[in-house]
């Protein structure tokens, strides 16, 4: 039988990791109202706020606690996010993207399901087409809840370590094939091996990296704007933070617009679009290999 390791390999040598810069444009905007006409967008990247898990303001502005109950309610929440993703639809063109990296919430030990339930709010009028689901697995980091199982052993105690967020990409209308040689990409083991799979296992940013309390690792924004879209497309992050889609789009030969509610991340981002290099770490993937058994019936060691 096969079993299975874990290597390190390079991460797109031949493609992704090949410079080819691109214009940046950055607004100090709300999602609610885009400034931009209709169907100009090829792909959108982007990680909406959480509910009530953070408070930026607090963040920027204090050196209190920011992660926690900000008081807004569920259905206030989905609200906007309806009203900001269908403003996303309207700039997007026919056929295509929009990527939302978003985990579930946590509430009084109860589980809120926002990846669930956006899902279907955006997609049960075919506003959207669920194209893709992709799980983000953080491999080395994530929300520890199992300490509680270890204090108390017993059945029911038991809680599961957080250690993935979704990648939910949606499609605007029937899909239309675009086969453009300029970008067409190399599969290479990364491509086979782990971005092939509904499972990606990519690292987080580590904590206090970024000036941002919860950038998400810039290979995501890679992969994604590589997979959906073609040199010169337009790419957009409405609620930017960092700056990790305008990085990966402007290295990667595309247009970038980005915009976030909050001036000090739009500074952020700016700097970083302009004079930060990619951030890119080697990838770990699952290598299977077979090996024959000595005797029969038993597995070599």
């Amino acid at each position: 039988m096969p079993y299975s390791h874990i290597v390190t390999l390079s991460l797109w040598e031949n493609t992704i990791l090949v410079k080819s810069e691109a214009r940046a444009e950055i607004l100090n905007a709300s999602a609610l109202s885009i400034p931009l006409k209709s169907e100009r967008v090829t792909v959108t990247v982007t990680s909406p706020p959480y509910h009530n898990a953070i408070d930026y303001a607090k963040h920027l502005n204090s050196k209190d606690w920011y992660r926690g109950n900000l008081g807004s309610s569920l259905e206030s929440y989905l609200k906007e996010m309806k009203e900001c993703f269908v403003e996303v639809q309207r700039v997007t063109k026919k056929s295509g993207f929009c990527c939302i990296v978003i985990g579930n919430e946590l509430s009084n030990g109860t589980i809120i399901p926002l990846p669930h339930l956006i899902t279907n709010l955006l997609c049960s009028d075919d506003t959207w087409r669920f194209h893709e689901e992709i799980i983000w697995n953080k491999v080395t980091g994530g929300l520890d809840r199992f300490g509680v199982t270890i204090q108390r052993p017993f059945p029911t105690y038991y809680r599961a370590n957080i250690m993935h967020e979704q990648i939910l990409v949606l499609r605007k209308g029937e899909l239309e094939h675009t086969k453009d040689e300029q970008s067409k990409f190399v599969i290479d083991e990364v491509m086979k091996k782990d971005t092939s799979n509904s499972i990606w296992n990519i690292a987080p940013v580590p904590p206090k990296y970024i000036e941002h309390p919860c950038p998400f690792p810039e290979e995501i924004p890679l992969r994604l704007i590589t997979l959906y879209s073609n040199k010169g497309d337009l790419v957009m992050d409405p609620f930017m933070g960092s700056g990790q889609t305008g990085k990966a789009a402007k290295h990667l030969g595309r247009e970038f617009f980005g915009f976030d509610l909050q001036k000090k991340y739009c500074s952020l981002a700016k700097r970083r679009i302009e004079k930060e290099e990619l951030h890119v770490r080697a990838s770990l993937v699952a290598k299977w290999e077979k090996r024959e058994n000595r005797q029969e019936g038993n597995l070599t060691p």
